[in-house]
């Protein structure tokens, strides 16, 4: 496929896809702005995979087949598969982690699993391995190194993937799947059966508000150590001025299973605009 056909692919896919980390790319600097987006695209080709299969086999198979394109790819070997090839050139102009990649790909097995999420520990991992890993390979895209980017990225990727996975809440449950911990439910009279059923109650109510307390401790945290990198690096992690707006969109009275929470696009702009 034509370099410039195939960027138009990659670009389209990520805007589509995730439109707030896509138009947080577009703040980043030029030279770098098309590794995030291959990045950004090869996230939302994996998250995909669980809705577009109709049997976890299914989903394995795609699996497999991300990570041998992907070693391809990395290799110099065109797949054919614009984000797959996209994601090559950037493995290999930025010697980005192939540890992180693979982490990625692993951890979407739970999304063609039960769809239940046992407890919190399972869920630190899974968001760990999924917003966690891309926030990291994007600050390798901007030239951070890999130890001094682990702790900012895995504080990062659990306040942005809990907000994520909150508002996702509605689409999800409507898939027959339950992001939010399976132990914190039943601790407060509900279960993930109940929020398969539709039915929201008080016990829910109370999970989500632990959980947006969660959020914003690691948006604490994971600010204050992505301000001691370099200024480039932490253009990566631009997406996290969006989990307070989201945060507190959340938290008004609406009814979490069947609303999802957004924030205004021109807001949402600004905020990304001004955000230092």
């Amino acid at each position: 496929m034509h370099a410039a056909k195939l960027g138009d692919t990659v670009r389209r896919i990520a805007r589509e896809g995730d439109p707030d980390r896509a138009i947080a790319a577009l703040f980043a600097p030029r030279e770098s702005r098309a590794d995030l987006l291959a990045l950004i695209a090869f996230n939302v080709e994996l998250a995909r995979i669980a809705e577009q299969v109709s049997e976890p086999d299914l989903g394995a198979i795609r699996l497999q087949w991300w990570r041998e394109a992907v070693e391809r790819a990395g290799d110099g070997e065109p797949t054919g598969q614009p984000v797959a090839d996209a994601l090559g050139e950037a493995l290999r102009r930025r010697k980005l982690s192939r540890q992180r990649i693979d982490a990625m790909i692993d951890a979407r097995a739970f999304d063609l699993g039960t769809g239940i999420m046992s407890d919190k520990a399972a869920l630190e991992t899974y968001l760990r391995d999924t917003a966690g890993s891309l926030f990291a390979l994007s600050a390798e895209c901007l030239g951070a190194s890999r130890s001094s980017i682990e702790p900012a990225a895995a504080q990062a990727g659990l306040a942005y993937g809990l907000t994520g996975l909150m508002r996702a809440l509605p689409v999800h449950a409507a898939r027959r799947r339950v992001d939010l911990p399976a132990d914190a439910l039943r601790a407060r009279g509900t279960s993930p059966e109940e929020i398969l059923a539709g039915k929201t109650s008080q016990g829910l109510h109370e999970v989500l508000a632990e959980l947006r307390k969660d959020a914003r401790v690691a948006l604490g945290e994971a600010s204050g150590l992505a301000a001691k990198l370099d200024p480039p690096a932490q253009a990566a992690f631009l997406p996290l001025c969006l989990v307070e707006p989201y945060l507190a969109a959340l938290a008004k009275g609406r009814d979490p299973l069947h609303e999802r929470a957004g924030i205004n696009p021109l807001y949402r702009l600004w905020r990304m605009a001004t955000w230092d």
